[in-house]
């Protein structure tokens, strides 16, 4: 009977004018969106390639000089936007796509805040993750406020349970034929936006692919089940859909900004002056607050002098001075890591906050699961800033070990040009792998499996109600 109610279902929408209007609707907003973040990402892609050859370039076109002056002529990483963040452009508008590297500093900080960026930040960009997201379930509500409720309204609705038929069989036969619907739909959308990636994209890309398809078709599955039990529960269809766009400005608007205020609130950030503050005072003072600037650079002098068996600076067969900012880079880098684990400590208890709220609103389950993903979200970011900071280390450190090894005492007047400049590879960045993503963000799968299965229950649910 299910079958026969869901297949009767299809027919019925497929003849409705208004199911015809929302697929031409979503479509039309689907398309300009994936065109318009084509187009952008195909030109910044391009920005960001020639951005990175013209800092390659300038690196090896910088007049000669000590290497360490070199190191401090700088570097920058670039990050390529991935296949699908055409498709979600997540966290990627506020965190950023460079970081400039340089001896003794990093970059971590510096968007750290972009972290916090909900979706009402992102509200208005039109992406086909926002239309799936936010404007899909509108549309879903439009289709499905009626389903029961107008049968009810039309004393039909007896007729079928009178006819022996259970109510959740006819709720479940309903859910199943629109679903259908827009499962179709979204397969459809999905074919378009595969014109849009790469034909030579990895096999990666294209579980990844696959994987939000099917994270969005549960999504829709849910909505659709919500709106048919609320539907159910409804006497008359104005009161349905009343009901139905509350709870889409409850899931949409107010519960991920609430859950992203309690995070901020309870866990605040210190500023990037207190954090630039922290970092200065471990740096001169030593990250036991007992071992100062001074005192580690005589201790490395004599530990130095004793290893060649000499008295005076002058008398060894390296560069001291560059041992020393070797020495300083390892524990900056040292003190850098403590502070930024400590800031981004605070982000991921925030961050929990609203990944727990993926368990009362599917909006955010769903949500993180289409930045994960895409390669958007914010564990990306991180593993980005991570391998640049890695590029910083290896390049500042092959000019300090060339000092050291190619000049002696202080010298610092000795100067290398491009030869030595060639001695540093370029950037590369190579994004992390789907099963990375996965293992970073599993609350929001599981939570839209909590959904799902939640789905069942609403179903079950409508045995108790009472159509009389």
């Amino acid at each position: 009977m299910i079958r026969t109610i869901a297949i009767k279902e299809i027919k019925s929408l497929l003849r409705e004018k208004k199911c015809r209007i929302v697929a031409v609707v979503l479509l039309l907003l689907f398309a300009t969106a994936l065109v318009t973040s084509a187009v952008n990402q195909k030109q910044l892609n391009k920005a960001r390639a020639e951005a990175q050859q013209l800092s390659r370039s300038e690196w090896l076109a910088q007049s000669p000089k000590n290497p360490h002056s070199a190191a401090h002529f700088g570097n920058f990483a670039f990050r390529l936007k991935t296949p699908l963040s055409l498709f979600d452009k997540g966290l990627d508008t506020y965190t950023g796509s460079q970081v400039f590297l340089e001896p003794h500093k990093q970059d971590d900080f510096k968007f750290s805040e972009a972290e916090d960026a909900d979706a009402l930040v992102r509200f208005g960009e039109l992406t086909p993750a926002f239309i799936l997201q936010t404007i899909l379930p509108l549309l879903i509500i439009f289709l499905s406020f009626a389903t029961v409720s107008k049968e009810r309204e039309d004393n039909t609705l007896k007729l079928l349970v009178g006819n022996g038929t259970p109510l959740p069989e006819i709720v479940a036969g309903k859910i199943l034929g629109n679903w259908a619907v827009i499962s179709g739909l979204i397969a459809l959308l999905s074919l378009t936006a595969l014109l849009f990636i790469p034909a030579k994209s990895t096999e990666d890309t294209v579980k990844r692919f696959v994987w939000m398809l099917l994270s969005y078709v549960l999504y829709a599955g849910f909505i659709i089940t919500i709106s048919v039990v609320i539907s159910t529960y409804s006497k008359t269809s104005k009161a349905s859909l009343m009901k139905l766009l509350s709870l889409w400005m409850l899931a949409v608007i107010i519960v991920p900004k609430v859950s992203s205020n309690i995070g901020s609130t309870l866990y605040a950030t210190p500023s990037q002056f207190e954090y630039a503050n922290l970092v200065q005072h471990d740096v001169e003072n030593g990250l036991d607050g007992h071992n100062p600037l001074d005192k580690r650079r005589d201790a490395l002098l004599q530990s130095t002098l004793k290893k060649y068996a000499v008295d005076t600076i002058t008398k060894l067969p390296v560069n001291f001075d560059a041992i020393a900012m070797m020495e300083s880079e390892k524990y900056t880098t040292e003190v850098y890591r403590k502070r930024i684990a400590e800031v981004r400590n605070i982000f991921t208890k925030q961050n929990n906050i609203s990944l727990l709220g993926s368990f009362i609103n599917p909006f955010q389950a769903v949500q993180y699961c289409s930045m994960a993903l895409s390669g958007t979200d914010y564990a990306h970011f991180i593993h980005f800033q991570d391998a640049a900071e890695d590029y910083r280390l290896y390049f500042v450190n092959t000019m300090n070990e060339f000092m050291a090894k190619h000049t002696r005492g202080g010298d610092w007047r000795t100067k290398f040009g491009a030869e030595t400049y060639q001695l540093v590879t370029p950037f590369h960045y190579s994004a992390p792998s789907l099963s990375w993503s996965i293992r970073q963000q599993p609350v929001s799968f599981i939570a839209l499996l909590v959904w799902v299965a939640l789905s069942m229950l609403l179903i079950r649910s409508t045995k108790k109600i009472n159509i009389v």
